[in-house]
């Protein structure tokens, strides 16, 4: 494998990407980083002890879950050294970047002997040919330093999206698992019945099958419920910082402002998301490095297309800021309203105009409406975090 100062020539490739990809495989194989790290990235002094402390105790809060992506995340930790290496071997500005792959044209070339036997021109013909690859990459090449940082902070961004997403999730399926709980219950109440009507003879050995299946289809239902939660869990933990098997407390999902939504507006919020939309500022970026006029001219259209996109995608997350917000109030509706029905039913109840067990169906249907809610509720906190996002430059823009 042919080296130099740099490393690999082998694996310089038309994708700087790759590049980084190497740097850093080498640094983790000579024992310079670690692949994961428990450490913060940020020196003690970039945060209060105050804040420290929040990010170091037990606890995953909602609105910590950026700062602990930043600090602890190992993919973020990984693409932090990876910049700072880049800029080190690779310098900051595209000509930089172009002149490392015109030393490495002319490695390849200083390396053809010249001779007449058939293996020389052979192994230089190889040798002509990838450092003419190289010459060309470096006459094409679009990268630089700020390209790579707005990547990776694209990166970032996209982790602590996952994060929220992964909590939105982990408390879903703690409503599903309370239905589930709960229907698991109803099926061994039925069962029970079942036995009882088979002995009286009121009821066929295949009723009393079908009502054995549904407990066990409750109880499968239940498990599977719990394995997401508990697999959820673990890897929530992980991109945090924990280990898998730690057991950090997580804290409530914050209530969504009614006022944050009124201020939307998706028209006025657009210059926002163009501004701060990651993709585009790396076309913009890329056709700045341009010296093709092909490429600028193909640069120019991705950018006005980004631009149509991007304002695309605020207003559909708008609407689904208003769909959710429907959703809720139509779930609130029907709580209160099966809320009513349960305390008519204990009246009914009470002066014996309605069995125990009709009383029991109207509450779980009344608990159900409750989750019914609750549920709502996350899809609103998701869907006004998902337009949150867009304007912090995370619209999709292709």
């Amino acid at each position: 494998m042919r080296k130099n100062k740099y490393g690999t020539y082998g694996t310089f490739s038309r994708s700087f990407s790759r590049v980084l990809a190497a740097v850093f495989a080498a640094a983790v194989a000579a024992g310079t980083i670690p692949v994961y790290s428990a450490y913060a990235a940020s020196p003690a002094f970039a945060r209060t002890e105050e804040e420290w402390a929040k990010l170091k105790d037990n606890v995953i809060e909602y609105d910590e879950l950026e700062d602990l992506i930043h600090e602890y995340n190992a993919t973020v930790q990984n693409n932090q050294y990876t910049y700072q290496k880049f800029r080190q071997d690779y310098g900051d500005t595209n000509e930089e970047v172009a002149q490392e792959y015109y030393k490495l044209a002319q490695d390849y070339y200083s390396d053809m002997s010249g001779d007449d036997d058939a293996s020389s021109r052979m192994s230089d013909l190889n040798l002509q040919i990838q450092g003419d690859n190289m010459q060309k990459q470096g006459d094409q090449t679009l990268e630089d330093s700020k390209i790579y940082l707005l990547t990776y902070e694209q990166a970032e961004k996209n982790l602590a999206v996952t994060a929220q997403s992964d909590m939105i999730s982990y408390y879903e399926n703690l409503i599903q698992k309370e239905q589930a709980q709960a229907t698991l219950a109803q099926a061994k109440e039925n069962l029970v019945l079942a036995q009882t009507k088979l002995s009286a003879g009121t009821i066929t050995q295949l009723d009393l099958l079908t009502a054995q299946e549904n407990v066990q289809t409750a109880e499968n239902n239940l498990t599977q419920l719990e394995n997401t939660i508990k697999n959820l869990k673990e890897n929530f933990q992980v991109l945090l910082g924990w280990s898998y098997n730690d057991s950090p407390e997580i804290g409530a999902l914050p209530e969504v402002d009614e006022n944050e939504i009124g201020a939307m507006n998706p028209d006025t919020d657009l210059a926002q998301a163009i501004e701060n939309n990651y993709t585009l500022k790396i076309n913009e970026r890329k056709l700045e490095n341009a010296k093709n006029d092909t490429v600028k001219n193909q640069l120019a259209t991705a950018i006005a297309n980004n631009k149509k996109q991007i304002g695309a995608s605020l207003s559909s997350a708008y609407k689904k800021v208003l769909s959710a917000q429907l959703s809720l109030s139509q779930a609130q509706t029907k709580a209160q309203l099966e809320q009513t029905n349960l305390s008519n039913a204990a009246l009914k109840l009470a002066a014996g105009m309605m069995t125990k067990n009709d009383y029991d169906a109207q509450e779980r249907t009344a608990k159900a409406s409750e989750n019914s809610v609750k549920t709502a509720q996350i899809s609103l906190l998701s869907a006004v975090e998902n337009y949150k996002w867009a304007l912090k430059g995370l619209a999709a823009a292709q």
